[in-house]
């Protein structure tokens, strides 16, 4: 079963998840929340760095690129997403916190850069 994930709240460099304070970057993915995850490059987002996500089972993708945007996807990482026709929404992490509560989906993976 696929636990529902509610954030809370964030603000920069905290997010608040089922009632839990988290103090790094984190993917909310087939009920785990992976909070030891890091990007091979600082602030590019890369499908390697995502091996953990099912994509099979992945229905819609919520991409928090931090408080100023700073984190950037790589080309591959858009092409692969649009190759497998997996919806994704990459904005600033506040925005991304309220449309992934708002998207009511269980298979639903949430990716979120909690400073810059």
């Amino acid at each position: 079963m696929i636990v529902p994930f509610y954030i809370d709240s964030f603000s920069f460099g905290s997010i608040v998840i089922n009632g839990e304070e988290y103090s790094s970057d984190l993917i909310l993915t087939d009920g785990n929340i992976i909070t030891d995850w890091w990007r091979a490059k600082s602030h590019l987002l890369q499908l390697q760095d995502l091996s953990m996500i099912d994509w099979n089972r992945t229905k819609a993708l919520f991409i928090g690129t931090g408080e100023s945007r700073k984190m950037k996807l790589s080309e591959e990482l858009v092409r692969a997403l649009e190759k497998a026709e997996i919806p994704f929404v990459a904005m600033r992490t506040p925005v991304a916190v309220k449309e992934y509560n708002r998207f009511a989906h269980a298979n639903k993976v949430g990716i979120f850069h909690l400073t810059c």
